[in-house]
């Protein structure tokens, strides 16, 4: 989801320095470039350039925040390439480094982040505009870095990528536009890299899941009839793109960018690399939006750590003043609110924060001079390594505080120079809101400083198994109603894994396999007249041989279909049907028998006339409705659905509702060899 520049520390007024240089033989006339000396930050227009940081090549400030931004025209690229790269080294470019966004604003997508002597591969935008940002802390400054721009057009268009008709704003059809038109990608040949390049193009940076969507004659124009990427391109437009021959498929192009909820979920995705990286806790359709986070996925081995920085991490001096609490510091996250923090706390294993606070002279936990703020506004009187409102510190639960006191360090109020730190891991109180000190008036004497730290987040609960379905989870633990993989005769072998949603709730004693389709909602059967002229074709989730594996493995499995009627003749009279997943034509409706040629209310003699098995085969002017469950394992889930009579509008009309393909238990056979294994 978008997210907000880091605020503007400092910007210094640059000396700029600009020579045009006319090149005779240059037939595009006049080109620019800059040399932007002593200078933090600005926004270089030209075709070319060349900038480095303050001061160099002598060292560059310390505690500095700077932001160049380099503007081309709206229909070229940027590319940057860094000459000179001389920064404090760490292993997570922590404490100084340069981060390179492309794009600028709220939706800008961070490309790299570096630091040390190692010069980064040439980047290049997705977009007419790129930010550079370089950061520096209190200790070790180097040279800095040197670096040269230019910009540059892709002759066959602007490349804009976009998904359309999907679920949600991380997956859908792809359609890239050339020459201002939009439009889809041939199928045949897409598979998992092309997926990862358009997601990463789009700004997330997690796994892609390549998936094919099956369009009409009439439907998403074509614009890309091949693509075949490597993986590592930063945009489409650098895999190999075919814009002309045909496509031989009737799919286009779509994907699924997995956005994961938290760095413990990318690292078990296949995420290794430490970086910035989009989470969403909740789940894409969950309550809270997604946000950005800081991935360590080398510290523990097992896991990946998600850090939040904020903007209070810094030594701090306690602004002088008596009363208890008197003094007080709001903690402001790094582009994330307590909200979504909450959602990420809850779904990590373990969370931890570290605080410090030295001092001389003061009062503290022990007569409620001090405290801290929970993320919910709760008062705590503890510190970093005691247990919640414990009234004491570290020292005060390990049992060796200064001058034996029982609480904290701090509570001596002398004037020896003291210190209380630890961790706070109470996952109900994390993250902390706010700090509060007071009993600071009488400078020098009476001092203190505090330091809070980054939120570390790791884990995310158990792994999920890809098992055959939802009730296979059940069976294995997994509680919460959400969307799984499943994959209905085992991994590695047979049909891929698919996504589903599991409804864990419903049925106490298993789960519901639930898949949706493109055609759930009460839908107009068009005007035609003759038997099956109107035909509607259901498009899942999943292929449908993976459905039909489903079905096998479940014990039972059902969809609701639905058709209200006026003035029009159905199964009886042979004008309407529906196909079942492999094929074959299906003459009866929901709640009847197989191959009977009849309704529910033909079954239990119940029709409007009695003479028909349909209701809608009255064929009169009042309004009927025929619906029902279809539960024939072998012929789910419904492939299509066809209908006639209904030329003579408004006299003749018909209004259609297919419901999910809904399966639960695990069928007899499938228990006995789970018994045998």
């Amino acid at each position: 989801m978008p997210f907000p520049d880091r605020m503007l520390v400092f910007l210094a007024v640059l000396e700029l320095e600009l020579w045009l240089r006319i090149d005779c033989a240059d037939t595009q006339g006049l080109s620019s470039e800059f040399y932007l000396s002593n200078s933090c930050g600005d926004v270089p227009k030209g075709t070319a350039g060349t900038f480095q940081s303050p001061g160099y090549p002598q060292s560059y400030p310390s505690d500095m925040d700077c932001i160049w931004v380099i503007e081309a025209l709206p229909e070229d690229l940027v590319q940057l390439e860094f000459t000179v790269m001389s920064i404090e080294r760490h292993r997570t470019c922590k404490y100084d480094y340069v981060i390179v966004y492309d794009g600028k604003g709220p939706n800008k997508v961070e490309m790299g982040r570096f630091c040390g002597s190692e010069v980064p591969a040439t980047l290049q935008t997705s977009s007419n505009t790129m930010t550079i940002v370089m950061q520096s802390d209190s200790s070790v400054e180097l040279e800095g870095f040197s670096a040269q721009f230019n910009t540059f057009r892709i002759p066959s268009g602007n490349g804009q990528t976009r998904l359309v008709g999907g679920r949600s704003m991380y997956s859908g059809l792809v359609e890239v536009e050339f020459d201002g038109k939009w439009g889809g990608i041939c199928a045949k040949q897409w598979g998992s890299s092309d997926a990862k390049v358009v997601c990463h193009q789009l700004g997330f940076t997690g796994p892609a899941l390549a998936t094919r969507i099956k369009v009409s004659e009439r439907g998403t124009p074509l614009a890309v009839s091949y693509a075949k990427c490597k993986g590592d391109e930063k945009i489409l437009q650098n895999c190999d793109i075919r814009r002309t021959g045909k496509c031989t498929s009737n799919k286009r192009a779509a994907v699924i960018c997995q956005v994961g909820e938290s760095c413990a979920a990318l690292k078990s995705a296949g995420v290794l690399e430490s970086g910035l990286f989009i989470v969403d806790p909740d789940g894409t359709e969950g309550g809270v939006d997604a946000f950005p986070v800081e991935c360590d996925m080398v510290s523990d081995p097992t896991t990946g750590i998600s850090i939040i920085g904020h903007d209070s991490e810094k030594r701090m001096r306690v602004t002088p003043c008596e009363e208890a609490g008197c003094y007080s510091h709001t903690i402001n996250y790094n582009q994330t609110s307590l909200d979504q923090l909450k959602v990420l706390i809850e779904a990590s294993e373990s969370c931890e924060q570290y605080v410090s606070v030295e001092c001389r002279h003061i009062r503290f936990l022990k007569q409620r001079w001090g405290w801290w703020v929970s993320r919910d506004g709760r008062q705590i009187n503890s510190w970093g390594g005691a247990p919640t409102d414990s009234g004491k510190c570290s020292c005060g639960e390990n049992g060796n505080c200064a001058l034996a006191l029982s609480t904290c360090n701090c509570d001596a109020n002398d004037g020896v120079w003291r210190q209380d730190e630890g961790f706070l891991r109470d996952k109900s109180t994390l993250p902390v809101r706010e700090v509060r000190f007071g009993d600071t008036q009488d400078v020098p004497a009476e001092m203190a400083f505090h330091r809070i730290g980054a939120l570390h987040c790791s884990g995310h609960g158990p792994k999920v198994p890809v098992l055959e379905s939802c009730a296979a989870l059940k069976e294995a633990g997994f509680q919460e109603s959400k969307e799984y993989y499943i994959d209905p005769d085992g991994t590695r072998q047979g049909v891929l894994e698919f996504a589903v949603f599991c409804d864990m709730t419903s049925d106490p004693f298993t789960a519901i396999t639930v898949v949706s389709h493109n055609s759930e909602t009460r839908l107009r059967v068009a005007p035609c007249e003759e038997p099956g002229c109107y035909s509607r074709e259901l498009s899942y989730q999943a292929d449908l041989i993976q459905l039909n594996a489903l079905t096998r493995v479940s014990e039972s499995c059902e969809q609701h279909v639905k058709l209200d009627c006026r003035h029009i003749r159905f199964i009886q009279s042979g004008w309407g049907w529906w196909v079942s997943w492999d094929g074959r034509k299906m003459s009866y409706w929901g709640d009847a028998n197989p191959d009977s040629g009849s309704c529910a209310c033909g079954m239990s003699g119940s029709c409007s006339d009695p003479g028909k098995l349909c209701n809608c085969d009255s064929n009169d002017h009042i309004w009927r409705t025929d619906e029902g469950h279809l539960r024939d394992k072998s012929t789910l889930p419904v492939r299509s659905v066809h209908f006639g009579d209904t030329k003579g509008a408004p006299l003749e009309m018909a209004f259609h509702t297919i419901g999910k393909l809904m399966c639960k238990g695990i069928a007899l056979q499938r228990k006995h060899l789970n018994l045998a294994k």
